[in-house]
């Protein structure tokens, strides 16, 4: 079916300058983006109307519904918090943490089922499955925008998110539930969000597992988001998000912050370039494996150029890093 539209010169101007700048192909994909995003809206505020009625079953809204299971929710303020415990977790991210944007979808789970549970804790293997199941919907979702987009490799935000096909769909959704959700180990609570101090594990009187979201995790799930919110593709993070992030992993993950200045201040004093970083990674821990540090170079690499530190250049098959404004003003905080 075809629609015939007449737009305004000031708008066509607009639109013809995202397409210059890559964002999107054609005149057509633009259209088609727009028009998705308010079905989208749409959609969002009649499931919300629809949500007062079912807050026992929220969770159970067909999957058609999962993006509004992610939104912002006026009681999100009054949602109970854990405390950290003193069980030991890493105090950095592990190379295969490759995003931070998929614990931004864990973070809206745990504080919508905390709220929807009315209290501190709530059955660790409900957060890996409905984590893992709406971070596949919508990152189909942003599959498809981005595609639309053109997008290229190092920029897509649905990196991270448990897209697989065929036999790889499950193991991308265990890779999920593992690397941005966590789990209990015997020694140590492992994955991207206890790391972040974002949640935390317990077990009850059944010795079944609980998870809880901190104070630093519900302040995390409660700044607005530009992919969920609004279907905004541009970017993964809106600029109070990566404000958050950037002061939080300053002051409170230490060494996190560490192999972030090693990154950064290696690229400043010109070692540009993955094999080099690779080198310089080596550094941070001797007694890693010959491929560790190669694996934690790419994910600190991949991270904090989701957050906009360092931009990637390509010259040929080669890659060369280069940092941003912020990525400089952030540098000088770390050195201070």
């Amino acid at each position: 079916m075809k629609y015939i539209l007449e737009i305004p010169p000031e708008l066509a101007d607009a639109i013809n300058q995202h397409i210059r700048s890559g964002k999107y192909r054609s005149p057509h994909d633009f259209m088609m983006v727009a028009i998705q995003n308010q079905l989208n809206t749409e959609s969002r505020e009649e499931g919300w109307a629809n949500l007062g009625t079912q807050e026992s079953s929220a969770f159970e809204t067909p999957m058609t519904n999962a993006i509004q299971l992610l939104q912002l929710h006026p009681d999100l303020a009054n949602v109970k918090t854990v405390p950290l415990s003193d069980f030991p977790r890493h105090n950095y991210l592990w190379g295969q943490y490759n995003r931070i944007f998929p614990v931004k979808i864990v973070m809206r789970v745990a504080a919508n089922l905390a709220r929807i549970n009315g209290s501190e804790h709530f059955p660790l293997a409900e957060l890996h499955e409905k984590s893992a199941l709406f971070a596949r919907n919508l990152g189909k979702t942003i599959e498809r925008a981005e595609k639309s987009m053109g997008r290229k490799r190092g920029t897509i935000i649905s990196a991270g998110l448990p897209i697989g096909k065929g036999p790889g769909a499950d193991k991308a959704q265990l890779r999920f539930k593992s690397q941005f959700v966590g789990y209990m180990g015997k020694d140590k609570i492992e994955g991207a969000a206890p790391a972040l101090k974002f949640i935390d594990f317990c077990k009850d009187e059944k010795n079944s597992l609980l998870a809880g979201i901190t104070d630093f995790g519900l302040k995390f799930a409660s700044l607005p988001n530009p992919v969920i919110e609004s279907q905004d593709y541009s970017t993964p993070f809106s600029s109070e998000e990566v404000n958050f992030l950037l002061n939080h992993i300053a002051s409170e993950i230490p060494e996190e912050a560490k192999l972030i200045r090693l990154i950064l201040s290696g690229i400043k004093e010109g070692t540009t370039t993955p094999e080099g970083l690779n080198e310089r990674m080596k550094s941070f821990n001797p007694k890693w494996k010959k491929s560790e540090p190669v694996t934690m170079r790419a994910g600190v690499v991949s991270r904090i150029s989701e957050l906009g530190l360092l931009d990637r250049k390509k010259h040929g098959v080669k890659v060369t890093y280069e940092l941003t404004k912020l990525g400089e003003e952030y540098l000088a905080k770390l050195r201070d």
